[in-house]
């Protein structure tokens, strides 16, 4: 990602400047206080397996997760094949529309417009 660092799935996911600002704002979007875990498996689990959260917001949580993931994999390879950058704010416009798309191809009465998605995940998850 440029940042002159061997390439490791803990780094390009994580540690990465850019992935691990991503990750940032991924937080503050749907209104999570984390410590960030450093390996990629127990980062999975803490979104994804959240306490006291329906098995319906986890779900929801995990593509949200696999969003992120592949916005970070698209930018990587977009920066190496096409020496292109884009900034963390961008990215996480990305994470939102593809999440916002998976979840409407995935469940039928996902009925949120994306302007809800966008601005109030939690309430289309359910969690008030």
């Amino acid at each position: 990602m440029g940042c002159d660092v061997t390439e490791t799935t803990t780094h390009l996911f994580l540690d990465c400047e850019m992935s691990h600002t991503l990750w940032l704002h991924v937080w503050n979007w749907v209104g999570l206080s984390v410590v960030t875990p450093c390996q990629i498996r127990h980062h999975f689990t803490q979104l994804s397996v959240t306490a006291r959260m329906s098995r319906g917001a986890q779900s929801f949580f995990k593509v949200i997760w696999f969003a992120c993931v592949w916005v970070i994999w698209k930018e990587r390879n977009n920066h190496i094949f096409k020496n292109t950058a884009t900034t963390p704010l961008d990215l996480i416009e990305k994470v939102k529309l593809y999440s916002f798309l998976w979840l409407k191809a995935k469940h039928v009465s996902f009925n949120y417009c994306y302007h809800d998605w966008w601005k109030h995940p939690l309430p289309c998850m359910g969690i008030h």
